[in-house]
């Protein structure tokens, strides 16, 4: 069972914001059916409490990176090919969020508008379930190249904003500028597709489960492998140093780890 050696080992009413016209059909290599959708959604999850996400149209892109660049399970880099839109959340799954549905808060750094943290991707799956019934609506965790495609915003470098850094602390809380905690999500600088956190302030889970190396050639819509022992787990945490808060960093962990350094952000499925 695979767990990186870090600080954090041991510790979504429908609301239009513009539309994009976007083409896609059930066949998963072809997008051919116009659709418009909205750039961005409001789910009311109760008592006036709103979960935001940003449409992800669909596209390529080359995942992982180099041996000379990453770690030895971030290659081969390979063409990635995502053929349907879906919404990400615009943030980190948050306490408040957590608590309408759940009624409890596993979180160590308490604090409505903070992600919630040390939730397991068993407790993702329940509060999953819980925010279907609620809203009519498909909701899921991101594959893992689906979190990867959005985090990197259509760039090819190590960070969504480029090359350096040193620009990291703009928008990611890390090991460098955390205070040793998470902090209320959406503080910082979002990529350019208009999502937050993606780097630092917890990690988060992934679907898929975990391998060791990604497979070579070009893929479509790849989900992981069929089993494993541990799930991926994305971005990097506060306790993280730069080079595991970056586009391409892997974690993984098995599905009922719970730690300070792990949180949530969902996928709202587009029928």
């Amino acid at each position: 069972m695979k767990m990186k050696s870090s600080l954090l080992t041991f510790w979504v009413v429908l609301g239009i914001a513009g539309a994009s016209l976007i083409y896609y059909s059930n066949q998963k290599s072809e997008q051919t059916v116009p659709v418009h959708l909205p750039k961005t959604v409001s789910v009311d999850i109760g008592h006036g409490r709103n979960m935001e996400l940003v449409l992800i149209n669909p596209g390529s892109f080359t995942m992982g990176s180099s041996l000379t660049t990453g770690e030895g399970d971030e290659a081969p880099e390979h063409k990635v090919t995502i053929t349907r839109p879906f919404y990400l959340g615009k943030y980190e799954v948050i306490q408040e969020q957590w608590e309408e549905l759940m009624e409890t808060n596993p979180s160590k750094f308490k604090g409505d508008k903070r992600p919630v943290d040390s939730a397991s991707w068993d407790d993702s799956q329940l509060f999953l379930n819980k925010l279907q019934e609620k809203t009519g609506r498909k909701f899921t965790l991101p594959t893992e190249a689906r979190w990867e495609f959005a985090a990197r915003a259509g760039t090819s470098t190590p960070w969504h904003f480029g090359n350096n850094e040193s620009s990291l602390g703009d928008y990611a809380w890390f090991q460098e500028n955390s205070n040793n905690g998470t902090h209320p999500a959406g503080q910082k600088k979002p990529n350019a597709w208009g999502l937050y956190d993606m780097y630092g302030n917890v990690q988060e889970w992934c679907n898929d489960w975990y391998a060791a190396a990604y497979p070579q050639g070009d893929v479509v819509n790849p989900q992981g492998p069929p089993s494993g022992e541990s799930r991926v787990m994305r971005g990097g945490a506060w306790g993280d140093d730069h080079t595991m808060v970056r586009s391409a960093y892997r974690n993984a962990s098995g599905t009922d780890a719970k730690t300070p350094g792990i949180g949530v952000r969902v996928v709202m499925e587009i029928d």
